[in-house]
């Protein structure tokens, strides 16, 4: 059983979300707390994130479940280089995988995942092979695709439902509420794993992070600071809202994520072991019609156009990035 909140370890091992507890003693705080799904990738900390939870989870594996995703060439990164190269070739990956077992200490991962892929990989018949044979051999229970880095890849989630992926992780929340309700409502959405990311929005939805600022220290600078401005103006129409509920504004925000039934785990980012105690509280929380209809009259008069705004920004990604398969 997954739990509802997960961890996403990439806040542990970059200084992107700014300092916290250390890394080790939110895993087992987590793991006490009824927190048992991480997730991490090769690329996070170039293994550091795997590294972690090899030393702190490694061989207890009824205590965790872990996700993992490859396909950045973490080892042909050049210095100066703005971006990881990605490669997806059948070669490449089962290398990648090899080296995140070994840091994981595991012989297998509970789920596998392709890092940020588009269109072409998803529906390369020789990749999805490759991944199927991963899962045939026992190295992975699940496979699936891990949409990114920007808000969207509408399409691209679409076609990892019908190609019969059975896992997708993907950045849903009140605020950008496209194309992840596309993805939940959609033939076959049931038999998915759904793995949320960035459900506060850059902290927008977090009122505990106000005034947010515009650090290049911190994950939030690739958000342009106006568009988070905006976002917090519309808010801040929902604190009552969560206060009704005897909610803070982030709890809120996940309730409304685990409010769809498909929703199998959400990360918001954990740095410290009060952001735990905060967050599991959520479980088993439910949102009236009336709550649900309120978010929804805010969305439509403050957030839609924000959203439509953060799609805009996958355009610039849109362009094949990958070796050749």
């Amino acid at each position: 059983m997954v739990s509802e909140i997960g961890i996403g370890v990439w806040s542990l091992v970059t200084d992107w979300w700014g300092r916290g507890d250390k890394a080790e003693e939110i895993i087992e705080y987590a793991l006490r707390n009824g927190i048992n799904f991480f997730d991490t990738a090769d690329s996070y900390g170039n293994g550091r994130g795997e590294e972690l939870l090899g030393r702190t989870i490694g061989q207890r594996r009824d205590e965790a479940v872990i996700l993992t995703k490859i396909g950045y060439d973490i080892y042909h990164h050049e210095a100066g280089q703005r971006e990881i190269p990605q490669n997806f070739s059948p070669d490449y990956l089962e290398k990648a995988l090899r080296n995140s077992l070994k840091r994981l200490n595991r012989d297998y991962v509970d789920i596998l995942m392709l890092h940020n892929p588009r269109m072409d990989t998803i529906m390369n018949a020789e990749v999805f092979r490759w991944l199927e044979g991963i899962k045939r051999d026992g190295y992975a229970r699940v496979i699936g695709i891990s949409l990114g880095p920007t808000l969207g890849w509408e399409e691209e989630g679409l076609a990892a439902i019908r190609m019969g992926y059975g896992a997708m992780e993907y950045i849903y929340n009140i605020i950008e509420q496209r194309p992840g309700k596309s993805f939940l409502a959609s033939p076959g959405a049931e038999n998915v794993g759904h793995f949320i990311r960035v459900p506060h929005a850059s902290d927008a939805l977090d009122d505990d992070k106000w005034p947010i600022i515009n650090s290049r220290g911190l994950h939030r600078s690739f958000k342009d600071i106006e568009w988070i401005e905006r976002a917090v103006s519309g808010a801040k129409k929902l604190i009552p809202v969560a206060a009704a509920m005897g909610m803070k504004l982030s709890q809120l925000s996940l309730a409304f994520v685990l409010s769809f039934s498909n929703v199998t785990s959400v990360m918001p980012n954990i740095t410290t072991k009060s952001d735990i105690d905060k967050y599991v509280a959520v479980e088993g929380r439910e949102l009236g019609e009336e709550v649900i209809a309120k978010i929804n009259e805010v969305y439509e008069s403050d957030f839609r156009i924000l959203n439509e705004e953060s799609i805009r920004e996958t355009d610039r990604y849109r362009k094949p990035r990958e070796k050749s398969n």
